[in-house]
């Protein structure tokens, strides 16, 4: 591995961490909520930045958010100025200001200002919350789902909406959004601000002690015609084919972690490679091309693979890599993709990444121990990856999680480690680079020889005893085979197809279904536009009981899906991936639900 420890500290040496925060500082100024001017202004930004170096081929694509792109749909454009929320009785007191908290104003509120009493309902995903009040002409305070929320709020004939979070530190404002579609936009009347749970329990107080509070919301906001997707794009080197490496730089502004991390961390990662490419301490990469992305999350990687024509070996994902752990109680994730998405080079960002962490010494060994908290995490959704994945494309996501400070106005640059975002971006570029560049083949396959023993012992050591044999199978052939088939120099077409699912015909009494919904990921919006409530909330208390039913509903059954199979075929698909003994009842009742949806289709 020295050839490619030598390459990782080339890179080091180009790579500034000075830059690094002054570009996350640069960009965190943006208000970066889809649909916004702000969003636009970040991408001229990123795009700027990087046109300056020659080495580097980069572009800047403009998408419309009117186009419905696939399953995230169509989305209005937006604008915001300013906005407030006051305490006007029993006395007058500024609660929240824009100025102070960028996600005060949930995203693609309609602007305006009401005064009126504040009525506390409780959990506002709940449809009988709002029939034991009379909420017309009221401001509502809850918690819950804002999209969801406001859809049912205005019916009733709410002035205004006051939500706030159950979760996270107790005087953060939370980071909501609307994103609603055109149609959604010229029906949206009422003004909608998160606020922190600190002012939430202090209206809530003085309600239950007999005390009437009026508030007055003001917002300073206007819908957008035109708006547009920003997709930057850079690339080095000559290869008919592509690694790629992406981050979504969306969301409120002065929030850092999530994804300002992530996109400052890979401009800089590409300064650096095209510096040292100038330099001649490396020479530009002749078996693949490397290219670099910043999407605005989910529309941007959706409206660029659709057009996209290019060949794509595969994703890395960085979104939020850069956290002080000790403040935001996060552990440093390498999200792989389901192993019948499985591809070989997953195995050289997975070592060279945590190889690179190993920082700490020993009493007396000869190698370090990590000095930061790092797990291989099983395919979970949630970002850009996701994206990828349903183009059939191997996708990985380096990621923190959990964060407390996520999705807060207190995700600010304090919390922002820039030595944790260097090592991982440099990491990332090592792998890319070595595996794009002739030269490195022999180190490449030994490394991938003990990416094989890791995966496959930590991946059973973790598995259900009851599909243990069954998934030690499967594992060996959807990983280990790719794996030796590469190292034996055989053909790699192979490396870019997924596992076909073959184990198990389903017996002539069970019906086949498959996925008709629009190519992504499965949102909730398009559950609640697709659903009735009843039915929509059947489904969410089945997620709220098994966590892993969201990457199921969300991802997994677009994903395998695609093409016709049966509920007891898709039942040994997820133990195979997961090493999980699953039930299959919410299974049935998950298939049905999206049937009646029209998301997917029984066969007959």
């Amino acid at each position: 591995m020295q050839d490619i420890i030598k390459v990782y500290y080339t890179l080091d040496e180009y790579f500034s961490i000075q830059e690094l925060m002054d570009l996350a500082s640069d960009l965190s100024r943006f208000h970066r909520i889809q649909g916004t001017q702000e969003l636009e202004k970040a991408g001229e930004y990123i795009a700027s930045i990087l046109e300056n170096e020659n080495y580097l081929e980069t572009e800047i694509r403009w998408y419309d958010y009117r186009k419905v792109q696939e399953s995230f749909g169509s989305i209005i454009g937006w604008q915001v100025e300013d906005g407030e929320l006051r305490l006007i009785k029993p006395h007058e007191e500024l609660l929240h200001s824009f100025k102070d908290s960028k996600t005060l104003i949930v995203a693609h509120s309609p602007g305006g200002e009401v005064e009126a009493e504040v009525i506390y309902i409780g959990n506002g995903n709940d449809p009988s919350n709002y029939e034991r009040i009379d909420i017309e002409g009221k401001i509502i305070l809850t918690y819950g789902d804002a999209y969801l929320i406001y859809k049912q709020a205005t019916a009733k004939g709410a002035s205004g909406i006051l939500v706030y979070r159950e979760s996270g530190p107790y005087d953060a404002v939370p980071y909501m959004g609307l994103l609603l579609t055109q149609q959604e936009a010229k029906e949206a009347k009422v003004p909608i601000l998160a606020i922190s749970r600190k002012n939430a329990k202090r209206l809530i107080s003085m309600i239950e002690n007999g005390i009437v509070p009026v508030v007055r919301i003001n917002i300073k906001a206007r819908y957008r015609k035109q708006a547009k997707i920003p997709v930057v794009s850079t690339k080095i080197g000559k290869g008919e084919d592509e690694l790629h490496l992406c981050a979504h730089y969306c969301h409120p502004a002065r929030t850092v972690n999530d994804n300002v991390s992530g996109a400052a961390s890979l401009i800089e990662l590409a300064l650096a490679l095209a510096r040292a490419i100038k330099s001649r301490q490396l020479s530009i990469p002749d078996k693949h091309t490397i290219r670099f992305l910043w999407f605005p999350e989910y529309t941007g990687s959706l409206a660029y693979l659709s057009e996209n024509k290019h060949k794509i070996i595969l994703c890395v994902n960085l979104d939020m890599i850069g956290e002080k752990q000790e403040l935001t109680a996060s552990t440093l994730g390498f999200v792989r993709p389901p192993p019948r998405y499985f591809h070989p080079y997953e195995g050289i960002f997975y070592l060279t990444l945590k190889r690179a962490l190993m920082r700490n010494e020993t009493v007396a060994s000869s190698r370090n121990s990590l000095s930061y908290r790092f797990d291989a995490i099983p395919y979970e959704s949630g970002s850009d990856h996701d994206i990828y994945l349903q183009f059939g494309i191997p996708s990985i996501m380096i990621n923190q999680w959990p964060d407390k400070f996520y999705h807060t106005d207190q995700d600010t640059i304090d919390k922002f480690d820039p030595q944790l975002a260097k090592i991982v971006a440099l990491s990332v570029g090592t792998a890319a680079y070595t595996l794009s560049k002739q030269g490195f083949e022999n180190e490449i396959k030994m490394l991938l020889k003990a990416y094989l023993y890791e995966y496959i012992g930590q991946e059973l050591s973790l598995t259900h005893e009851e599909v243990y044999q069954r998934r030690h199978n499967y594992l060996m052939k959807a990983v280990g085979s790719k794996i030796l088939d590469f190292i034996r120099n055989k053909t790699t077409e192979i490396l870019t197809k997924q596992e076909k699912y073959k184990n198990r015909r389903p017996s002539q009494n069970e019906e086949k279904y498959a996925y008709q919904g629009p190519k992504g990921v499965i949102t909730r919006r398009i559950l609640i536009r697709s659903l009735d409530l009843k039915t929509y909330h059947e489904l969410s208390r089945l997620i709220r009981r098994e966590k892993f039913l969201r990457t199921l509903i969300t991802s997994l059954i677009p994903l395998y899906m695609h093409e016709p199979i049966s509920i007891q075929q898709l039942k040994q698909m997820i133990e195979e991936d997961y090493g999980i003994k699953l039930d299959i009842k919410p299974l049935i009742k998950i298939v049905n639900i999206l049937t009646k949806a029209g998301l997917i289709k029984r066969l007959h």
